[in-house]
């Protein structure tokens, strides 16, 4: 009895290696370029299970995110200086640590063992909420959805989360930043509109809940998936979640967008002579793109998660579109619909943080002011779709340029990461196809500021 009682206390024990975190830390004191050779595999000192180990190794980030040396001594100092030096061993084991291995030949290996006991921990702690929430959920359904969300958040993260400092924070971002400089890295997936793009701050970025919003029949549909083609056609992944329009009526648009066919000798098949080379070069291009649509009606925010979780596992997910909100149906006990609306929403932006992904969600906007421009309060039924929103973009005609096609104002009214403003796009209807435009969108009200 007594050595099965050992053998459970072992088997509880948490996953870690002493030798693996040590050996890192040391080859952290030998070498000032063993840093750069793992920083982009995104440890981080709650990574590591020795707190001794966690106070040293934030000291060290620190230290390289403002260009300093890294020796057992720098790193001693700068621990006594913020009062971590007992916290993190004294000097004396800074001292073994740096001794403990010969060289820093095998600081990656180190590095990669570290972070797979972490995940493991991170695994057994989620399990162990799973259970937790299993014996309180009395609804399947929710429960699924909520274990999945923990165990996404793992192979998000590669490890449970806690508060990172900014010195740690300051050393990722100061190599994105030079990534950025050196053009081995993009600020975002471009739309395919270039003042669009420069309006996001560089295009469509992960996390991101952009709101397009116009009133019906304006064109918000037709922008959103030829957003989504440009995406696809850079090699990134896209699902479409449609509620309004059936498969086959986006594939005609999809077709007369990458084609230049009008859309409706699609629709009549009162086909030009030259429309079929047109039709089967674009179809040829439409099947090589990893887009993919989804037209169930009355969408709940379990169904979103769980379809954008499975493209996302198949390959990944770099774009998510919704059409639209107010379409979404409600699995909770609230009766009033704008609060439906607001839990949906709100649902919306933890989605695009959990999984890592862009969400493009279609809303439509209320009768409020029909007769002029549109403004953020006329969202329909909920204020919260304001408040979740990273930006919005609202959409209103102003008219047709000399060529027939439709002047839109884009209108970003809210934009946290980048510049509000007033952006000229055009429609050509026929071929659903969207362009930048040099037409004028200038305010026409007197009075008003532009």
């Amino acid at each position: 009895m007594a050595a099965d009682r050992e053998t459970v206390a072992q088997l509880r024990e948490p996953p870690w290696s002493a030798e693996s975190e040590q050996g890192l830390l040391g080859a952290l004191f030998l070498d000032s370029d063993a840093f750069g050779r793992i920083s982009d595999r995104g440890l981080e000192a709650a990574h590591f299970f020795d707190h001794r180990h966690r106070a040293i190794w934030a000291a060290v980030a620190g230290m390289v995110a403002s260009h300093e040396p890294v020796d057992v001594v720098t790193v001693f100092e700068r621990l006594r200086n913020a009062g971590e030096e007992e916290r993190a061993g004294g000097l004396a084991y800074l001292n073994a640590l740096a001794q403990s291995v010969p060289s820093a030949a095998n600081v990656g290996r180190y590095a990669d063992v570290v972070l797979e006991k972490a995940l493991q921990r991170a695994v057994i702690s989620a399990a162990d909420e799973v259970q937790a929430l299993a014996w309180r959920t009395a609804k399947a359904d929710e429960l699924l959805d909520q274990a999945a969300s923990i165990f996404s958040a793992i192979r998000r993260t590669r490890a449970a989360g806690a508060p990172r400092s900014l010195a740690e924070l300051v050393s990722v971002r100061l190599q994105h930043w030079q990534a950025l400089a050196e053009g081995d890295t993009q600020p975002g997936i471009p739309t395919g509109l270039r003042t669009l793009d420069e309006a996001l701050g560089g295009g469509l970025k992960p996390g991101k809940v952009i709101v397009l919003a116009a009133r019906p029949s304006v064109g918000k549909t037709s922008l959103a998936a030829q957003i989504g083609l440009n995406v696809a056609s850079l090699g990134q992944r896209v699902l479409m979640l449609s509620q309004e329009m059936q498969a086959g009526d986006l594939v005609d648009r999809a077709i007369a967008n990458l084609g230049r066919v009008h859309l409706d000798r699609l629709t009549t098949g009162q086909f030009a002579e030259d429309d079929w080379m047109a039709i089967s070069q674009a179809s040829e291009s439409a099947t090589k793109l990893a887009m993919f649509v989804d037209d169930q009606p009355a969408l709940t925010l379990l169904d979103i998660r769980a379809k954008a979780r499975r493209v996302q596992q198949d390959g990944g997910l770099a774009l998510l579109i919704v059409d639209y909100l107010q379409l979404c149906a409600s699995t909770g006990n609230v009766e009033r619909r704008h609060h439906q609306i607001e839990q949906i929403s709100r649902g919306m932006k933890a989605l695009a943080k959990e999984l890592g992904v862009c969400v493009l969600l279609l809303s439509q906007l209320n009768r409020g002011g029909a007769a002029g421009e549109p403004e953020l309060d006329h969202l329909k039924e909920s204020g919260a779709i304001e408040e979740d929103a990273d930006t919005v973009v609202l959409l209103h005609p102003m008219g047709h340029e000399a060529d027939g096609a439709l002047l839109v104002l884009a209108k970003i009214p809210k934009n946290r990461q980048g510049r509000r403003g007033r952006l000229a796009l055009s429609l050509h209807g026929k071929t659903q196809r969207w362009a930048q435009s040099s037409g004028n969108v200038s305010r026409r009200t007197a009075g008003e500021a532009a």
